[in-house]
């Protein structure tokens, strides 16, 4: 294999490694009026962002098994983080999929009511390690809804 076949692979297994877009355009709308955004892909993880309703920074839920996954969809287990200043920080930390130290923190599942987009998801989540529990159904939106 010569110099510049080498350096080609090098790029592209460097490429596969960075968090990505998401190809689709999807957004949610939560019951609090903020959206749900598909925001990027790390690996096998989507990585899902919002307003939080505290805090000046987004939240975001890691999908475990969701990432590049366009059909097909079922229910996802995974966990949602939140910048300290969004409410009470956890009495453990965790580090995120890329690699980011989080203080507060819980688990989550998204469930999707069909396997493609357009489709409600409906989220429940717990504090910390508190199994998830209560419903939010977000509805999707298409065309100008999209903020």
């Amino acid at each position: 294999m010569n110099i510049r076949a080498l350096s080609i692979a090098a790029a592209c297994v460097a490429a596969a490694l960075l968090p990505t877009t998401a190809s689709a355009d999807e957004v949610w709308s939560l019951p609090s009026g903020n959206q749900l955004v598909y925001d990027r892909d790390v690996g096998a993880t989507a990585v899902l962002t919002y307003r939080a309703e505290q805090g000046l920074s987004p939240g975001q839920i890691f999908v475990v098994g969701l990432g590049g996954q366009y059909e097909g969809r079922t229910r996802y287990q995974g966990y949602w983080v939140e910048a300290d200043d969004a409410g009470d920080a956890c009495a453990a930390s965790i580090v995120d999929a890329e690699g980011r130290t989080w203080r507060r923190w819980g688990l989550t599942t998204v469930q999707f009511q069909r396997p493609t987009f357009p489709s409600r998801v409906t989220i429940t989540r717990g504090e910390c390690l508190s199994a998830p529990a209560g419903r939010v159904t977000a509805q999707p939106v298409v065309g100008a809804g999209v903020r």
